[in-house]
């Protein structure tokens, strides 16, 4: 009985070092999509800010002439430098696909490109697609006063 139990016991030599192993690779990739997935979060917000401050870059360019023959009660866009606006903004962003639509009242911006990784390139994953959009409206002057 004791040789048997011996036995046993020297036969299951290495077994924990495979065990090991293969639970260490579960915990690189586990640590990878925890890592790149914050990458990928972070340059998602980056890029709503992107948005946000395009579409505030358009919503600015009022047409002066308008809102002063109104007295200061119309307040519409000039179309053309907002668009202009807009885009100059985007294009020193550099490297993103974007649209950007303008009303007399507002201005739309949808903005994309290719969020890059980290521990995903490993397993052939270079990039994964994000979004984000925003939309401005113009405003002039103060509406309450306040204490």
């Amino acid at each position: 009985m004791r040789k048997l139990i011996r036995r046993l016991h020297e036969e299951d030599d290495g077994q924990v070092m495979i065990l090991v192993a293969i639970l260490m690779v579960g915990m690189v990739a586990v640590v990878g999509l925890v890592t790149d997935g914050g990458m990928v979060f972070t340059q998602r917000r980056d890029l709503q800010n992107v948005a946000d401050a395009a579409a505030a870059a358009g919503a600015s360019q009022i047409d002066e002439d308008a809102y002063r023959a109104s007295a200061g009660a119309s307040v519409v866009l000039d179309e053309t430098a907002a668009y202009d606006a807009a885009a100059r903004y985007l294009d020193n962003e550099g490297d993103l696909d974007y649209s950007v639509i303008v009303a007399p009242d507002r201005v739309d911006v949808s903005v994309s490109r290719q969020a890059r990784t980290g521990f995903l390139r490993a397993i052939g994953i270079n990039g994964v697609d994000i979004d984000a959009s925003a939309t401005a409206e113009p405003r002039h002057g103060i509406e309450t006063a306040g204490p």
